[in-house]
């Protein structure tokens, strides 16, 4: 059974086709609890061996990975707040965040990865993660903007169901209008849409079968 392991995505909309598809989904998120693992711990305070330990023993190889990492310090949206959080080390913490990503695809080596962040300074402050492709939910059937980048390795999915975005405010999309500071309104903003959920999986569900591969 092909395994996704999905970093940061406490809704679990991302990774719900891969679970209907009957993928072992391992979602791994601070808010959420595990009973597979009483030692589930901090993404940021896992090592390699917490990895052999209770990801590797448990079910071999990770097959893909996505991750949504908290978009709070990198989002343009939030630019006048960028100074301050330079100063009191919230950015750093967010950046340390990214690099944690960047060594599991490095430690779990998957067929394909990916991670999501709104426009914003995360390739200026991590470098490393290169050129993001972007994409509107709209492209995928659902009716609102939220211009997103994703980096990694992965194919891109097709623009199956291109639909008209519905302004809701006059700064356009729905998400605008959700105010306030609380965990619901961040959760809110920083669901997957579902349609593109869906094309993604459609795109990047496919792992390579090596057993098929030629003895050398």
């Amino acid at each position: 059974m092909p395994v996704l392991l999905s970093l940061f995505d406490f809704s679990g909309n991302w990774a719900a086709p891969y679970a209907d598809a009957g993928w072992d989904v391992i979602l791994w998120d601070i808010k959420h609890t595990s009973d597979l693992f009483s030692t589930f711990t901090n993404i940021n305070d896992a090592c390699a061996e917490y990895f052999y330990e209770n990801i590797f023993d448990n079910y071999g190889t990770v097959d893909g990975i996505i991750a949504a990492p908290p978009c709070t310090d990198f989002a343009v949206s939030g630019a006048q707040y960028w100074k301050q959080k330079d100063l009191d080390g919230r950015t750093e913490k967010s950046v340390q965040m990214i690099y944690q990503v960047l060594r599991i695809v490095d430690l779990c080596q998957p067929s394909f990865w990916a991670m999501e962040n709104p426009v914003g300074r995360l390739p200026k402050l991590v470098p490393e993660v290169g050129n993001p492709w972007y994409f509107q939910p709209y492209w995928f059937g659902d009716p609102y903007t939220k211009k997103t980048g994703l980096w990694g390795e992965f194919n891109i999915p097709e623009k199956i169901n291109v639909v008209e975005p519905i302004k809701s405010c006059s700064q356009g999309s729905w998400l605008q209008k959700l105010g306030g500071k609380s965990e619901k309104t961040k959760e809110l903003r920083s669901m997957t849409p579902e349609g593109f959920a869906q094309a993604f999986y459609e795109a990047n569900h496919e792992i390579k079968d090596f057993d098929d591969e030629d003895d050398y």
